[in-house]
């Protein structure tokens, strides 16, 4: 997966929101005090729930009586392992945005914007349990005898395929702190590296990114599967 883009509103100094778009390789340029590590910082609360706090909020929206800030960050180059593209999750440009929601002393609130279906009987069918997917399948004599109807995914797209002529699709954003849990594995490893201070071998700057080095290593599939490999891996770690 990569990031194609981060927007950000009402953290710290971003009032307004504001897009920042990513390429291969993308550098940040302003002077003190502009913002800079505003957006580092803000994708580091986003992939790793790094610390915040009501200051975080825009200081003229808290006085308005507005706690919450938004970071939302779009994806493009999905893995084959998320076939989501014929779920109705990815926005009008076919990129999978995320967007979390952020108060002091709240859960985190996560939606997809979504180009989805608005007709009453497909919208929402992600967040539905599949005994009501199958209650809507009977409803509108929909058959899904020749599919596996132990899988949500199918249902859902039996539904949307019986009303594809009039599914009326508009950009939405649906909840989605259950979707979000699964595409945690799946998410690019993120950290931020301050060289503004002199580090030690010990620092959390200098720790973190080789444990997140180290468990990208050991999570690869490929390397599982070798054991000798695994094991040097291991030797050296």
């Amino acid at each position: 997966m990569r990031i194609k883009s981060v927007k950000i509103k009402n953290f710290r100094s971003y009032i307004n929101e504001i897009q920042i778009n990513f390429d291969d390789f993308t550098t940040i340029i302003g002077k003190n005090d502009a913002g800079k590590s505003t957006i580092l910082e803000a994708l580091d609360i986003f992939f790793n729930d790094a610390k915040y706090d009501e200051y975080d909020t825009n200081y003229q929206s808290r006085k308005n009586g507005d706690n919450t800030f938004t970071i939302s960050v779009c994806f493009t180059d999905l893995p084959e392992s998320i076939t989501i593209e014929k779920e109705y999750i990815l926005n009008q440009n076919q990129e999978l945005e995320i967007i979390k929601k952020y108060e002091k002393n709240q859960k985190t609130k996560v939606f997809i914007k979504a180009y989805d279906p608005t007709k009453d009987e497909c919208s929402g069918l992600l967040l539905k349990p599949i005994d009501d997917l199958k209650d809507i399948a009977k409803k509108f004599n929909i058959n899904i005898d020749d599919i596996d109807k132990r899988k949500s995914s199918e249902i859902r797209k039996a539904i949307w395929d019986h009303f594809s002529e009039d599914l009326e699709l508009k950009e939405i954003e649906i909840g989605a702190n259950a979707i979000w849990n699964k595409l945690l594995q799946e998410m690019p490893k993120y950290y931020l590296f301050k060289a503004d201070r002199t580090n030690n071998d010990s620092d959390s700057e200098i720790q973190d990114p080789l444990k997140i080095a180290v468990k990208s290593i050991l999570d690869d599939n490929e390397i599982k599967n070798k054991n000798d490999m695994l094991n040097i891996v291991n030797k050296v770690f």
